[in-house]
């Protein structure tokens, strides 16, 4: 299996150290064989799904397409949710699963499944491995490449003669007094703000935000692509922040908003500005038309050095970021032992020496708007799919991509469970990974929902909320903390050779009314 050998060199020619997923009898093994003789480490999920959230955990983290691997038919269905979690949040990752050639004649039906129109909604491309390409590193480049996202190789015991579809190029024209009227718009504005999308990250843009004196908003996707312990971070936005929230006191006072790759999928409501707008995308306005800018540029290297040059000429904004962040913070600590507690005493004990990765659910709210990331690569979420669960095969993923540095997973009690067996794999490979379990014995989320419109709460209890024995019974020693001082002792303990679980349980009413004024 020759071509199989020359994918498994390609694959560590582009320096992937780590692959995820379950294989099968067939190909997937012979590629696994031919990896491990590249030093190219493959780890066995108990869930494929599980598996390709994690390479996209690294394809984020790297910006390089991350790998994971599923057998056909029922394998690459049990993948797919994961391939959709990596969709949905714009993470990198090169899916392989074993396949039928095109033209296997219909009776050999063993675990047979359309593959191309199961993966049609999540994939940018699929195709089968073949002599004429294109090869693994074609394959990661259209991963990595805008919008990031999933691309995905079949593989059989022969190579594939079928014909190879090409993906068109995507982009548009831009006119040139596109960029004149903006520069305009820019010199005359008085109070700008900047909103950067993830697009800023990949572009590696954060330099140039940190040095304004300004507001600067991320999306939450991009959350630490400027500093968020600097005076003029303004922190997520998200479209429906309430009277609490930075975004609701500073954006009614700014005359211009310079967007950075503000795109539908990355807030929670889309809408137009009050004020004039710009807005940076290379894509044009196809993802973000919604917002109705006065005008889109491409954004080359010499425009945004431009844009940056003359926001770096005006200062406003700071004395109000500072009055709305104290009295958010004041809001959050009224309860005598909140998940915000949880979110500043960590960050105090990490002081930007840990990874921070937050599943979905109410705690998600107050983690993204306390916790200060100080670099994109810093933090992790399904912050555009929103999507529950892929908390713990994140960090995961992200712990084997960084082991130097702790990993904190923030989760709550509906997503603790979808992938909790993965964590043997952090016990195995003695990964520095916390689970952080914060529950208030609901769906927090949904149960807002019921009591808002006057609905049953039954379906949203949770019953038997404790994880700690499923934990101590997967090799996991853990902690149940109610008081500030115990957390505080338990942090210093942990000498982060391996992973460990705490248990923090809410009274669910006070949980309930965290939110209230943030959004």
């Amino acid at each position: 299996m020759r071509h199989l050998q020359l994918l498994a060199q390609q694959i560590a020619e582009k320096k992937v150290n780590h692959v995820f997923g379950i294989p099968g009898s067939g190909p997937s093994l012979f590629l696994l064989d031919a990896l491990e003789k590249y030093d190219v480490h493959f780890h066995l999920t108990h869930f494929e799904g599980s598996g390709a959230i994690m390479a996209g955990a690294i394809g984020k983290l790297s910006g390089q397409s991350g790998v994971a691997i599923s057998i056909k038919g029922p394998g690459l269905t049990n993948m797919l949710p994961g391939l959709a979690a990596c969709a949905l949040d714009s993470f990198p990752v090169v899916s392989i699963s074993e396949a039928y050639l095109p033209g296997t004649p219909p009776e050999k039906s063993h675990k047979r499944i359309d593959h191309d129109r199961l993966l049609a909604a999540v994939v940018k491309f699929q195709c089968f491995l073949s002599g004429e390409g294109p090869g693994f590193a074609n394959l990661s480049v259209l991963a990595e490449s805008e919008i990031p996202g999933v691309v995905h190789l079949n593989i059989a015991p022969l190579p594939s003669d079928a014909p190879i579809s090409h993906i068109p190029s995507r982009g548009e024209e831009f006119d040139q007094a596109n960029w004149e009227k903006a520069a305009n718009l820019l010199s005359r504005s008085i109070c700008p703000v900047v909103i950067a999308g993830s697009l800023a990250a990949r572009k590696h843009w954060s330099e140039k935000l940190n040095a304004l004196s300004l507001p600067v908003f991320s999306t939450a996707a991009a959350k630490g692509v400027v500093n968020e312990t600097l005076p003029h971070a303004g922190g997520v936005f998200t479209g429906v922040g309430g009277p609490l929230s930075p975004e609701w006191k500073i954006l009614p006072e700014a005359d211009l908003v310079v967007a950075m790759g503000l795109r539908h999928n990355e807030v929670l409501a889309v809408k137009p500005f009050h004020c004039p707008s710009i807005h940076i995308d290379p894509l044009g306005e196809e993802k973000s038309f919604g917002f109705q800018f006065d005008n889109t540029i491409e954004g080359t290297d010499l425009q945004v050095d431009a844009i940056v040059n003359t926001l770096l000429e005006k200062q406003w904004g700071l004395n109000l970021l500072e009055r709305s962040n104290k009295k958010l913070k004041e809001r959050l600590l009224i309860p005598s032992f909140s998940p915000a507690h949880i979110y500043w005493h960590m960050a105090k004990h990490f002081n930007g020496k840990a990874r921070f990765v937050l599943d979905t659910g109410n705690f998600c709210t107050i983690g993204e708007h306390v916790w200060q990331v100080q670099r994109p690569n810093l933090y992790l979420a399904s912050a555009q799919g929103r999507y529950m669960g892929v908390g713990i095969p994140l960090g995961i993923g992200a712990a084997f991509y960084d082991p130097d540095i702790p990993t904190i997973v923030f989760t709550g009690d509906g997503g603790i469970g979808m992938f909790v067996s993965e964590m043997k794999l952090a016990v195995q490979n003695r990964l520095p990974l916390m689970v952080v379990l914060l529950s208030d014995s609901f769906l927090g989320t949904i149960r807002s929902a019921s009591l808002q419109r006057g609905l049953s709460q039954h379906p949203t209890i949770i019953d038997q909320p404790s994880w700690l024995k499923a934990l101590e019974g997967l090799g996991v020693p853990g902690k149940k903390i109610r008081k500030i001082d115990k957390l505080e002792k338990t942090l210093a303990e942990w000498k982060k050779d391996g992973p460990f679980f705490l248990e923090i349980p809410f009274d669910a009413d006070d949980y309930q009314r965290m939110t209230d004024g943030i959004r």
